[in-house]
């Protein structure tokens, strides 16, 4: 008793599934009319010749999911008194549910009228456009009904395990369900043409995977043309008329390696993305405070090495790269705001100072610190709230006073007698 209790609960669970699809399917084509204002648009919105994406939607989502639902359980073959047997499909339930006498005389008709359309070839064809045309008339919920109870039919083409089995026998609940899942689609208004299929060249299948998204044509063609002339004003800007003109397909594909344009790509993406991993950027900038006279002086060689002239060094700087990043301990990379425009710190004044001017540090870090604390000041770039109790809060325009340079992404700002912390790159600085 337990095992067929168990078992009758797995098949239920099984035949949620096929109602969910059709929940699911259901949702779309409500959220579609859901722009309509009034019930004239409700009305255009529901007609696939004014709207084709309600005749997508009902083929690539209702109808799929309503034929798994018709299938399920459904004998292989059924008796025929022809050929002896043929084999069961979703409209050959149609046919066996429509003859004359078993269901009014309307669906008799729409079934003369699908069955009378030559470009309909297959039998999945016959029954997406028959659902179509239960929902033109409102009369799909009428056609579920009629197939539920008629107790003799279900019995000679389903299996007990069906879902119009079960939920005639054991489970009552999954009919109750189905009914008021499609009874949202009795109120709206449908004008779908039955060989929307075939005017549309559909392919048929169970479910329609949903294509990648791509660019438009158009902006694709304009990319390529942007590419092609960036690489050929790069060329011109670098003196190169005379080597040989690259390629078209290669130049749309990818610009010259070390060329301005390609500059100007990788820096308007790392503007973007706010980090510069993946991209084989130039450093450039002063030392960093924390680095020693000895460290800058190995550095300038390698820097030496990469501002080629002609690479177009400037427009890291327009666009806010900051030097290559620097890496940890471990190895990896750290990602930070770019803050090398800051003026120099306390201590690189003071390095400065020790070979131009005698004086003791004492006296060389505190005019260091009047200097800077008289003449910085900062503009927000931006409004910005603050996140805890050390963090100042501004906006956009508002003039602060540097007291401080906590590190290379905070400053120590004040205003109006407020002080607290201030991001870099949410300021500039006022010259």
């Amino acid at each position: 008793m337990a095992e067929a209790q168990s078992g009758t609960g797995q098949l239920q669970e099984q035949k949620k599934g096929l109602l969910i699809a059709v929940s699911a399917s259901v949702d779309k084509i409500i959220s579609h009319f859901g722009a309509a204002r009034n019930v004239v648009q409700k009305a255009q919105l529901g007609d696939s010749r004014l709207s084709p994406d309600v005749g997508h939607l009902v083929l690539t989502t209702l109808c799929p999911a309503l034929h798994a639902l018709v299938a399920d359980g459904l004998k292989p073959f059924q008796k025929d008194l022809i050929t002896g047997q043929r084999r069961s499909s979703p409209w050959s339930v149609v046919e066996a549910s429509v003859k004359p006498g078993s269901s009014g005389h309307s669906l008799g008709s729409l079934y003369s009228q699908v069955s009378r359309l030559a470009q309909l070839s297959s039998s999945r064809s016959r029954f997406h456009a028959f659902i179509l045309g239960l929902l033109n008339t409102k009369q799909l919920e009428l056609w579920f009904s009629n197939l539920q109870e008629d107790a003799g039919l279900l019995s000679l083409l389903y299996l007990p395990t069906g879902f119009f089995a079960l939920a005639r026998g054991g489970c009552p609940s999954l009919s109750t369900e189905l009914f008021l899942l499609l009874q949202p689609l009795s109120v709206l208004t449908f004008h779908l043409d039955l060989l929307f299929e075939h005017h549309h060249h559909l392919p048929l299948g169970l479910s329609q995977a949903p294509a990648p998204p791509c660019p438009p044509p158009a902006l694709q063609q304009t990319m390529q043309a942007m590419w092609r002339w960036g690489g050929r004003l790069a060329q011109s800007f670098r003196g190169s008329a005379g080597e040989a003109t690259p390629d078209p397909s290669a130049s749309s594909s990818a610009p010259t390696a070390g060329s301005w344009w390609e500059q100007l790509t990788q820096a308007s993406r790392v503007y973007a993305s706010g980090g510069t991993e993946g991209f084989s950027l130039p450093r450039w900038g002063g030392p960093r405070h924390h680095e020693t006279l000895a460290e800058t002086a190995q550095e300038r060689p390698l820097l030496a090495e990469q501002a080629v002239p002609g690479r177009g060094m400037w427009l890291g700087r327009l666009f806010g790269v900051p030097g290559g990043p620097p890496e940890t301990e471990s190895g990896a990379f750290k990602s930070r705001r770019p803050s090398s425009w800051l003026p120099p710190t306390v201590s690189v004044l003071a390095l400065v100072k020790r070979g131009t001017a005698p004086g003791t540090p004492e006296e060389l870090v505190a005019s260091a610190a009047s200097t800077e604390q008289a003449h910085r000041e900062v503009r927000a770039l931006c409004d910005h709230s603050a996140a805890g109790p050390d963090q100042l809060s501004f906006r956009r325009g508002e003039v602060m006073r540097v007291i401080a340079t906590v590190d290379e992404d905070w400053l120590r700002c004040g205003r109006d007698g407020v002080e607290g912390l201030v991001p870099v790159g949410y300021t500039s600085l006022v010259l």
